[in-house]
């Protein structure tokens, strides 16, 4: 049954990678022109990234021979969490200048954002420094993948609310926020799942 759940949820979190990718993707073909030198790197940059996730999703369990290839797997997948949480970094400035406690969806926003920035931190030092010591970190190896979906679920939640309760939407179109903002944080709490069932070493 685990490994049946296993399957699964790295079939669909590979999927939710890669319709994130391609709609990065999508983002510079359909708006290039209007888009500045900025907007179009950190588009082509997170569009690698969630490619480079999907790599990892569809290549989990495999056990080749030539050891090179599961260092650049662990290697790419760190730069690429490494890169969107440093990407999402750079929003912490507007993030801080946005808030106002007087206004609760400033505050809800803050609460989403931060939710993100921490799940994702918690992704990192797992599969840093927990995944390869795991008989050493065994509540540390469940607790942390555990706090980091349920944390990518509050960032959902909030974003929800954001949207159906105040209007606010993070994406440049209604569709693309009820659609694109679900894709992104399921691919996370799939990815939170995953580590929570590693393929065996």
């Amino acid at each position: 049954m685990k490994l049946k759940f296993r399957k699964l949820n790295v079939i669909l979190t590979a999927l939710l990678f890669a319709v994130y990718s391609v709609y990065n993707l999508f983002i510079i073909y359909r708006g290039g022109a209007s888009l500045s030198s900025q907007a179009i790197f950190i588009s082509a940059v997170v569009a690698l990234m969630y490619f480079v996730f999907t790599a990892f999703a569809v290549t989990a369990g495999v056990k080749p021979k030539d050891i090179r290839f599961l260092i650049g797997r662990r290697v790419a997948f760190i730069v690429a969490l490494l890169t969107v949480f440093a990407l999402k970094l750079r929003m912490a400035g507007q993030v801080i200048a946005y808030l106002d406690f007087s206004k609760l969806y400033t505050v809800l926003y803050g609460c989403a954002y931060l939710a993100t920035q921490i799940g994702l931190l918690l992704l990192l030092i797992y599969y840093i420094f927990i995944l390869k010591s795991l008989p050493f970190y065994p509540r540390a190896g469940v607790a942390l993948p555990t706090v980091a979906a349920i944390l990518f679920l509050c960032g959902l939640a909030l974003e929800a609310v954001l949207y159906f309760v105040y209007g606010i939407g993070l994406e440049m179109s209604p569709l693309r926020t009820i659609v694109m903002r679900p894709v992104f944080y399921l691919g996370m709490i799939g990815l939170s799942l995953y580590f929570l069932f590693p393929p065996q070493a």
